[in-house]
């Protein structure tokens, strides 16, 4: 368009020229020398052929300046459309940022929680084992103290000597038997 335009301006332009040099008197007819011959024109018909050349010319320039627009406002969409896309990417890549950062909270909290449920299971464990090894302590402390009184109340008779029946001859399971002291 922008071409077209431009090719119709300057025929005006050289069709202008081509009658202004042609026309030298207008009185009687006008004798135009175009391209080596000669045009005899009355006078009102050089005014229509100007007004023709004038109408062409600005037909010219309009077509020029729609090319011209057209052309800025093609260039001018395409500016906003790479702006907006690079918006969109700006966008995008900040909320996937976001969604990692995020994803990244949750796997730290879930990191610490467990953590911390490993924490309170060996925290819970070391309990238990020194709770074990203090019942083992003072059941060996018992056993101790037990195994002493045994020994001073064995020293009276041997195990061989009690015999475990009562006085009818029936087996007292009740009764205590004194026991041996160990070496």
């Amino acid at each position: 368009m922008i071409i077209l335009g431009l090719i119709l301006v300057l025929l005006a332009v050289a069709a202008g020229i081509l009658l202004f040099e042609g026309t030298r008197a207008l009185t009687d007819g006008v004798d135009i020398d175009v391209l080596n011959g000669t045009v005899s024109l009355p006078p009102l018909a050089l005014l229509i052929t100007g007004a023709a050349v004038i109408t062409i010319f600005w037909l010219g320039w309009a077509l020029m300046r729609a090319g011209i627009r057209r052309g800025s406002r093609r260039r001018r969409e395409a500016k906003e459309q790479a702006a907006l896309a690079e918006q969109r990417r700006v966008d995008d890549e900040r909320r996937m940022q976001e969604e990692f950062a995020q994803h990244e909270r949750k796997l730290a909290e879930e990191r610490q929680r467990r953590e911390q449920e490993t924490a309170d299971l060996r925290r819970d464990a070391d309990e238990r084992v020194e709770e074990q090894h203090l019942s083992t302590e003072e059941a060996r402390r018992r056993a101790e103290i037990a195994e002493a009184q045994n020994a001073e109340g064995s020293h009276v008779t041997d195990r061989r000597d009690v015999d475990p029946r009562g006085a009818d001859g029936t087996v007292d399971s009740t009764r205590e038997l004194p026991r041996e002291p160990r070496a």
